[in-house]
């Protein structure tokens, strides 16, 4: 299993709504870690709420495991989001982004603590938009894959380059990129890839707002929502990614 994060350059290219989708549509046990340094989502979000009374996320898993790292640790923090099969979790983010500072000097040893739950389930971190000086470099120096999230116009992929290029600078050749476009707009996968230093689009997500409602506003799914495009768009880029890192394997 692998660890891996979902990140953008601005421009609200829905990082939480297509992480969600990703760990909803994973082949197997999967973790989402809302670590974006602005605050989680996804209880106030896709849960509308309903799971106000849990205390635990991010910022309580950290200052647990400044005290003792123990091998159920995180799962005593986590919120199960498919309430039979336990294989769709939550680890919900800052409630308020204010709390960012009570995270100093802790990024590694949460690095730690995702490291080590790789042996019961795929991690993906949400860490919003980078590029500001509070994006967790260290959680992504950690991570066997980072997706940047990227629409096909020009705005957005100007505003994704100088942070890619800021990215390989901070955590070195060791971490793999990839690229995953979202949305309508004029270029290519291919044009995208050339203008962003070669880097592999490994899937396309179209457009689609009614099921994106659906997780990022807590709306009524419909029954077809498991066949939606961004359902089926967000599993290809799960498979892309498992397949990714394990070329990469091989490769080492």
């Amino acid at each position: 299993m692998a660890m891996y994060a979902l990140m953008s350059p601005g421009g609200s290219p829905g990082v939480t709504t297509t992480a969600l989708a990703l760990t909803y549509a994973w082949d197997g046990r999967a973790l989402l870690a809302e670590c974006d340094p602005q605050g989680g989502d996804v209880l106030r979000g896709f849960l509308s709420g309903s799971m106000d009374e849990h205390e635990s996320g991010l910022l309580e898993l950290a200052l647990a495991a400044a005290h003792d790292i123990d091998p159920d640790l995180l799962w005593r923090h986590v919120v199960a989001l498919d309430h039979d099969a336990r294989n769709w979790l939550l680890l919900p983010g800052l409630r308020d982004p204010r709390h960012l500072v009570q995270l100093d000097g802790a990024w590694d040893t949460i690095a730690g603590v995702f490291t080590a739950a790789q042996d019961t389930a795929d991690v993906v971190l949400d860490v919003g938009q980078i590029g500001r000086s509070d994006t967790p470099m260290t959680l992504l120096a950690a991570c066997d894959l980072v997706v940047m999230l990227v629409r096909p116009t020009l705005r957005h992929v100007a505003h994704a380059r100088p942070r890619l290029d800021a990215l390989g600078r901070q955590v070195g050749e060791d971490v793999q990129v990839g690229l995953c476009a979202v949305g309508d707009g004029p270029y290519s996968a291919k044009e995208i890839s050339e203008a962003l230093f070669e880097l592999p689009v490994l899937a396309w997500i179209p457009h689609d707002p009614r099921s994106a409602a659906v997780l990022s506003d807590g709306d009524r799914a419909k029954k077809s929502f498991r066949r939606s495009a961004l359902i089926r768009g967000t599993s290809r880029l799960g498979a892309a990614m498992r397949a990714h890192v394990a070329r990469e394997a091989v490769a080492s």
